[in-house]
């Protein structure tokens, strides 16, 4: 599903071209087959891509002051090794491929949109992390879907077994 474009293929308007890539990752199957979705694009359009990974805590969290510190490195330090991991899946499809890293504090949604401003594309999967406010396509892809400054590439994961 392409968010933006009126074909279901990934295509750029005549004489434009793709120089920057923007693809969430939080770990889960949909982000990973939206990683290698958009490493391949990527490499076709002789694009940048940008991995980004946010992080954030959850404001229901009451912890003691020195608690909130460790919680905040711990989940940071998850948001790069996905992030790392992620830039490496990319590396190992598209050996030649220019990648950026980008772990972010924040929304994820919110994170992914401020970075359509500066994307050609962006690639997401269609199902996260989330729990019930995930029903259909993620809280986070409906996030990006509405709200992206730039077209939206929506991947299934990729099933597994």
């Amino acid at each position: 599903m392409v968010a933006g474009y009126p074909e279901s293929g990934v295509s750029r308007p005549e004489g434009r071209r793709m120089k920057t890539i923007v693809v969430g990752t939080d770990g889960s199957p949909g982000a990973k087959a939206a990683v290698q979705f958009a490493a391949r694009e990527a490499a076709a359009h002789g694009a940048t891509l940008r991995v980004v990974a946010s992080w954030q805590v959850p404001p229901a969290v009451l912890v003691s002051p020195e608690m909130a510190a460790d919680l905040f490195i711990a989940i940071e330090e998850e948001a790069r090794a996905i992030a790392a991991e992620s830039v490496a899946l990319a590396k190992s499809l598209e050996p030649g491929l220019e990648v950026e890293e980008l772990v972010s504090e924040g929304h994820p949604g919110e994170v992914l949109v401020e970075q359509s401003r500066h994307a050609d594309l962006i690639v997401v999967g269609r199902r996260g992390r989330g729990g019930f406010a995930e029903l259909l396509l993620g809280s986070v892809t409906q996030h990006v879907m509405h709200h992206a400054a730039c077209p939206v590439v929506i991947v299934p994961p990729v099933k597994e077994g």
